[in-house]
C-alpha cells in the first residue's frame, strides 16, 4: 500500500488513540457507579452542621466525571470507622479523622484552619495528671477530637479513663471549664489559648498539667489511594479553586510538604489496640492465609466481628459473620459487661479461631480474642492487622457486587 493510502490511516489511529486516551482519562476516577465523599462533623467542637449538599454534589460530579454522592455525618464514631473501609473516594474531616484514614490508604489533599494545642486542665492543687487517679474527668463528646486528644494525652501519662472515679461526656467543649469552676469535675481538655485565658481570668482555680503538640484544626480533606496520582492532583487543585463545591462545606486550601506532620502526630495519639494478647496468638495477614488453606485438616474458623453491614460489603471469602457487640470503651480496662457477646458464644469452641475487623485502632477483635480465652476456646489467633492489611496484600475478598453475582448463578 502506498505512503498515500496509509497517511489517512494513521492519521485515523492517532485520533483513535487520542480519544481512548481521553475516555481512559475521564473515567479514572469513576471506577464506581458513585463517587462517595463523606463530610464528617465534630459537634463538640463547634463545626457548623452541613445540610444543604445537593450544590456541592452537583459541582463535584463535574469535577470527578461522574456521580458525586456527598454525605454529610455527625456520627464520628461511625466516621472513623469508614475510613477504614476504603468505602468513600473522598473524606473530609477534623484532624483525627484525618490521622485515621491517612493511615488506611488515603492520601492527603487540602487543610483548612490553622494549627492549634490542647491541654488537659485541672484544679488547683493537682501538680502532675498522674495525681488525676481515682478523681473526676468532665469530656466533650466521647468521639470528638478534644476527648480523643485528652485520652492520648491520659494514656502518655499512664493513665486509662478506668482509673478516675467518674467520667462524664458532654456535647459542648466550654462546658469543662464552667464545671471546674463550679467544683464539678477535677479536670477536662480544652484549646491552649482557651484555657491559658480562662486560668488567668479565674486565678487560682486550676492549672495545667498536660499539652499536646500541634495539631490541624478545622477540615482536612483526603482522596483515596486507589484513585492515580495525576487524578488526585487535579481534584485537590479543583477543589481548593475559590469556586469549587466544596468551598461551602469546609475552606480548603492546598497542602504543603509539612500538612502531614501534625496528622503524624494526631496518630500517634490514638487508642489503639494492645499489641500484644497473652494467651492468644497474634498472626498476620499471610499467617491466616496459610492457615485457611490447610483447614480441611486444621478446621480453623475466621470470624470477621464486625458489623452485618461491613461483612456484607466486603470481607475474607471464608469468614463467617459474629457481630461483637460493642458498647464498652476502646481502652485495656474495657467493662465487657456493657458489651453483647451472643455471636461469640454460639461458636464451636473446639476449632481453631481466628478474630479479625478493622485493623489496629478497631477493638472488637481484640476484645473478642479476650473474651473467647475467657470462654474456653481452646486455640486462639488474633489477626490485628484486619482487613485493612488483608487488602493492602492484595489477598482475595468477597465484596457485595460477588455475593450478587453467586446468588444469581
Amino acid at each position: 500500500m502506498s505512503d498515500m493510502h496509509q497517511r489517512p490511516q494513521r492519521a485515523l489511529c492517532q485520533r483513535m488513540l487520542a480519544v481512548s486516551a481521553a475516555l481512559i482519562l475521564q473515567s479514572a476516577v469513576a471506577g464506581a457507579a458513585d463517587f462517595n465523599i463523606l463530610v464528617s462533623n465534630d459537634p463538640a467542637d463547634g463545626t457548623r452542621s452541613v445540610n444543604a449538599v445537593a450544590q456541592p454534589a452537583a459541582g463535584m460530579s463535574k469535577i470527578v466525571n461522574t456521580t458525586a454522592r456527598i454525605v454529610v455525618s455527625n456520627d464520628l464514631k461511625d466516621s472513623m470507622r469508614a475510613t477504614r473501609t476504603s468505602e468513600n473516594q473522598i473524606i473530609v474531616g477534623p484532624a483525627h479523622v484525618m490521622a485515621s484514614a491517612l493511615s488506611h490508604g488515603y492520601a492527603l489533599a487540602a487543610v483548612s484552619g490553622t494549627n492549634a494545642k490542647y491541654a488537659l486542665v485541672a484544679r488547683q492543687g493537682i501538680a502532675k495528671a498522674t495525681d488525676l487517679n481515682q478523681m473526676r474527668l468532665y469530656l466533650p463528646q466521647q468521639d470528638s477530637l478534644r476527648s480523643y486528644v485528652g485520652r492520648g494525652l491520659l494514656e502518655q501519662e499512664g493513665l486509662s479513663l478506668k482509673a478516675f472515679k467518674k467520667v462524664e461526656y458532654r456535647n459542648t467543649s466550654g462546658a469543662g471549664l464552667i464545671a471546674l469552676d463550679l467544683g464539678m469535675t477535677d479536670a477536662t481538655v480544652a484549646e491552649l489559648g482557651e484555657a491559658e485565658a480562662w486560668i488567668k481570668a479565674h486565678p487560682g482555680k486550676a492549672v495545667i498539667v498536660a499539652r499536646s503538640q500541634d495539631i490541624p484544626a478545622g477540615h482536612g480533606m483526603a482522596i483515596h489511594k486507589s484513585i492515580a496520582a495525576a487524578e488526585r492532583e487535579r481534584i485537590a487543585r479543583a477543589v481548593v479553586e475559590a469556586n469549587s463545591p466544596l468551598q461551602s462545606i469546609a475552606t480548603l486550601r492546598a497542602v504543603v510538604a509539612s500538612s502531614e506532620q501534625a496528622y503524624g502526630y494526631v496518630a500517634s495519639l490514638g487508642i489503639v489496640t494492645p499489641d500484644k494478647l497473652i494467651g492468644v496468638q497474634q498472626v498476620s495477614a499471610e499467617q491466616v492465609r496459610d492457615l485457611i488453606a490447610k483447614r480441611s485438616s486444621n478446621g480453623v474458623v475466621v470470624v470477621d466481628t464486625r458489623s452485618a453491614r461491613e461483612f456484607n460489603t466486603e470481607r475474607v471469602a471464608e469468614a463467617v459473620l459474629a457481630p461483637y457487640g460493642e458498647k464498652s470503651l476502646k481502652e485495656r480496662d474495657y467493662d465487657v459487661a456493657l458489651d453483647d457477646l451472643t455471636a461469640i458464644a454460639k461458636l464451636d469452641r473446639n476449632l481453631p479461631t481466628v478474630f479479625l475487623c478493622n485493623g489496629a485502632e478497631c477493638w472488637k477483635s481484640y476484645k473478642a480474642s479476650r473474651e473467647a480465652l475467657k470462654m474456653g476456646f481452646k486455640t486462639v489467633y488474633w489477626f490485628r492487622g484486619g482487613m485493612p492489611e488483608w487488602r493492602a496484600r492484595g489477598l482475595p475478598t468477597l465484596r457485595a457486587e460477588n455475593v450478587a453475582a453467586l446468588e444469581k448463578r
